[in-house]
């Protein structure tokens, strides 16, 4: 039998064990070096845009490519509303959906802008608005994108001085034709060419015919001017389908000496007739940056960057000399 000694040291060397686990069980673990793991960061927002154009024309065609562009180039999604007419009550109509469909910016041609100028800051109180085609200086808009249309109306008016002096004609009258007097771009390219062909000794600029956008009138309102004027001597169309319908008007007209033809924008028939002489010259825009840069000055303003209240898109005279070059480069662009 163990003596009393003997016990208590064994006693004592089993508690030392116990505590040695006990102390090895309770060990704090070491910190890891690792780093945790980063939370993933958030996906960027796709914004969704809403561009309108003023009517159906084929020259909204060439915009909406640009639009497209833009969707793959900036990652956003965007919605085309084309009114078949120009009509403001249309145009009102998409604007109200646009509004309540999760939109995050408009760009739009206002077809009347002082009268819709509360509606347009009422979209823009909700999200960014720009303007391009026509502008709407009144409204609360970010940008205007477009042409400098005064400058594209003196282009106009130098053209039809070319054309004139081209044709040793002196004296004449000269009629314009447009959808709507009304619009920023209409008002700014007849002011052009009053301020350049209006100034012209021997030429006299009839009161403007308005054709509401509808082609069958718009070709009407050629066939009265040839009928009802023997002494004139031009035609200036602003808007682009009418480019179309003065041609069509001034073949079909049984005169024997017919007036000169300015025009504005590429329509396929405008071109064909620059290229077989009816037209002299049509000035032209850049509707694909239109889309392209409407759709970015919008994402610019959503990402916090400042953008010009004026991008211009440029202008260009189209006559024969540049013709081929033109169509060449337009031609793939509508691919």
């Amino acid at each position: 039998m163990p003596t009393r000694s003997e016990r208590i040291s064994r006693c004592m060397a089993a508690l030392a064990m116990v505590l040695a686990a006990a102390g090895v069980g309770c060990k704090k673990s070491e910190p890891s070096s690792a780093a945790p793991a980063a939370a993933p960061a958030p996906a960027a927002k796709t914004y969704k845009f809403a561009f309108v154009t003023n009517n159906s024309s084929d020259f909204w065609n060439i915009a909406e490519k640009g639009v497209r562009k833009a969707e793959k180039d900036l990652g956003i999604t965007a919605q085309v509303f084309r009114p078949l007419k120009t009509e403001v009550s249309e145009q009102q109509r998409y604007i109200e959906d646009i509004l309540v469909q999760g939109f995050d910016g408009m760009a739009i041609c206002a077809i009347s802008p002082d009268s819709m100028t509360p509606l347009l800051d009422r979209v823009a109180a909700k999200m960014p608005v720009v303007v391009h085609d026509s502008d709407a200086p009144k409204s609360q808009r970010k940008a205007f994108v477009g042409t400098d249309n005064v400058a594209a109306g003196k282009m106009a008016g130098q053209a039809a001085i070319d054309a004139l002096k081209a044709a040793n004609i002196t004296k004449g009258k000269v009629a314009m034709f447009v959808g709507r007097i009304d619009m920023q771009n209409s008002i700014d390219r007849k002011k052009g060419i009053d301020d350049t062909l209006g100034k012209q000794p021997g030429i006299e600029i009839l009161p403007i015919y308005l054709d509401g956008a509808d082609r069958t009138k718009a070709k009407k309102n050629v066939e009265d001017a040839l009928a009802r004027f023997p002494d004139l001597v031009m035609t200036i169309g602003l808007w682009s389908y009418n480019g179309p319908c003065m041609v069509d008007a001034v073949k079909g007209s049984t005169r024997k000496k017919k007036p000169l033809v300015v025009a504005f924008d590429e329509e396929e028939e405008t071109l064909k007739a620059v290229d077989d002489g009816t037209i002299y010259a049509t000035i032209v825009q850049r509707p694909f940056q239109f889309g392209y840069q409407s759709m970015k000055a919008l994402k610019d303003v959503k990402d916090g960057k400042t953008i010009p209240t004026f991008i211009d898109t440029t202008i260009q005279k189209i006559d024969k000399s540049n013709l081929t070059a033109f169509w060449t480069e337009l031609k793939e662009m509508k691919k």
